[in-house]
């Protein structure tokens, strides 16, 4: 599969495998204090997971409303992986894909948008004889 080829070169596949949980914002910002004062809840969603020593471990990540992890409530759980040497970076396949494929649209969309536009200007131009 394509993915697992793409984590192989970026060395995701090496990164430890655990379940993160989806935290509250109230709960992030007690946890972590005046790490994140400006903290905006609004548009992040936070994850909390174990490491190997047991310290827990926290990251936030940005997604839209078509994302599956959208659909997630506070305490379900979700597969990631983390950096041994870095244990708050995360990698999540499902938070990827989405991204990857909200990006796809959003570009497909770009390019039939800008080509209508060429199209227009192109019959004008030989409307007019420009």
């Amino acid at each position: 599969m394509l993915i697992e080829l793409w984590e192989r070169l970026r060395g995701y596949d090496k990164w430890i495998p655990t379940e993160a949980r989806i935290e509250s914002s109230e709960k992030i910002r007690k946890a972590l204090g005046k790490r994140f004062p400006n903290l905006r809840s609004s548009r992040v969603d936070f994850l909390a997971w174990q490491d190997l020593r047991g310290k827990t471990r926290y990251g936030a990540f940005a997604t839209h409303d078509t994302s599956p992890l959208y659909q997630l409530l506070e305490g379900e759980s979700v597969s990631i992986r983390y950096d041994p040497t870095r244990p708050d970076s995360f990698y999540c396949r499902a938070l990827w894909i989405s991204r990857a494929a909200h990006l796809a649209k959003a570009s497909l969309l770009g390019v039939a948008g800008g080509g209508f536009i060429v199209w227009r200007i192109w019959m004008i131009i030989k409307r007019h004889g420009f």
